[in-house]
C-alpha cells in the first residue's frame, strides 16, 4: 500500500503534537499542579474547543442513525475510560514503565484489526513496527525497567483500550463522516471526564490552577491537534500503521525535552532514537 503525502503529514503531525504535549504537561506538573486538576481543566477547555471547531458536525447529531449514535457514544466513553485509568495507573508505577507500556498499543491493534475489520498485515509491516517498538523501549527506559506491579497492569490495560478505540473508530468511519467521529471522540470523552472526576474524587480537584493556566491551555490545544491528525491518519491508512508510527512520538518528546527542559540522552537512548527513525522511515516508504 502506497502511503500518500497527506497521510504522512497526519502521521508526523500526531507524533509531533503529542510529543510536545508530553513535555508541556510535564512543565505544568513541575509547577506543582495536581494531575487530576490538570486533566479536568484540560478536558473542560476541550469541550469548548471541539464545539467551536466542529460546530457543523454538532448540528448533524439529529440526522445520525441510532446505531451510529450509539457507536459514537461508546467511542467517547471508552476514550474517557482510557484517560482516567491511565492517570490511576501512572500514580502506581514508575514513569519509565508508563512511558513504554502505553506504547504497546500496536501489539493489541494487530488481532483487533483482523477480527473487527478483517484486515491482514504483511510480515514486513510487523517487522518495521517491532523496530519502532524496540527503539522506543531503549529511548524511553534507557534499556531498563523496574519490576512489574499493579500500575503496570493498568497501563497495559489502557494500551489495549486505546487499540480498541482506534480500531472501533475506523469501523465507525465506514458509515459516518470522519469529522463527526473525531468530534464525538474529543467532545464526549472530555465531557465524561469533567463529570466523572469531581464525582469520584471530590470537588477539590477543581481548585485554582493559577500560573499553570498557560500550560493547561496549551496542552488542550496540542491534544486536540494530535487527535485530529491521528484520526485522519486512521481514516487514510488504518489503525495499525497509525499506531505503529505513533511510537515515534517518544522521539519528538525527547527532542522537545532537550530543548525546553535540558534533558540529554545517553548512548543507549541515542541508539533507540536511531531505531525509531529507521523504523518510521521503513514503515512509510516500504509498506
Amino acid at each position: 500500500m502506497e502511503i500518500s503525502k497527506t497521510a504522512i503529514a497526519y502521521l508526523i503531525g500526531t507524533s509531533v503534537f503529542y510529543g510536545l504535549l508530553i513535555v508541556v504537561q510535564k512543565m505544568g506538573l513541575n509547577l506543582g499542579l495536581d494531575p487530576l486538576s490538570f486533566s479536568f481543566s484540560r478536558s473542560f477547555m476541550l469541550i469548548f474547543i471541539s464545539l467551536i471547531f466542529f460546530f457543523p458536525e454538532f448540528k448533524k447529531i439529529n440526522s445520525l442513525e441510532r446505531v451510529d449514535l450509539k457507536d459514537l457514544t461508546l467511542l467517547g466513553i471508552v476514550s474517557a475510560m482510557a484517560i482516567i485509568i491511565f492517570f490511576i495507573g501512572q500514580e502506581n508505577t514508575k514513569a519509565v514503565n508508563t512511558g513504554f507500556l502505553i506504547r504497546l498499543t500496536p501489539l493489541f491493534v494487530l488481532p483487533l484489526t483482523y477480527f473487527m475489520l478483517k484486515e491482514k498485515h504483511k510480515g514486513n509491516s510487523i517487522f518495521y513496527m517491532a523496530i519502532l517498538l524496540t527503539g522506543a523501549f531503549l529511548l524511553i527506559t534507557n534499556g531498563s525497567m523496574t519490576s512489574p506491579c499493579l500500575g503496570d497492569m493498568l497501563i497495559i490495560g489502557v494500551a489495549s483500550i486505546i487499540a480498541f478505540q482506534n480500531v472501533f473508530a475506523k469501523k465507525i468511519m465506514h458509515n459516518v463522516n470522519k469529522e463527526t467521529v473525531i468530534f464525538f471522540r474529543i467532545f464526549l470523552s472530555a465531557l465524561v471526564i469533567v463529570i466523572f472526576i469531581p464525582a469520584l474524587m471530590g470537588y477539590q480537584v477543581i481548585g485554582s490552577i493559577g500560573s499553570g493556566i498557560f500550560y493547561v491551555g496549551l496542552a488542550a490545544i496540542l491534544y486536540f491537534l494530535s487527535v485530529i491528525c491521528q484520526y485522519r491518519a486512521i481514516n487514510l491508512v488504518g489503525p495499525f500503521i497509525t499506531t505503529s508510527f505513533f511510537l515515534s512520538g517518544s522521539l519528538f518528546s525527547a527532542f522537545f525535552a532537550y530543548l525546553l527542559l535540558g534533558e540529554a540522552l545517553s548512548i543507549v537512548q541515542w541508539i533507540g532514537a536511531s531505531g525509531i527513525l529507521m523504523g518510521g522511515y521503513l514503515l512509510i516508504k516500504k509498506t
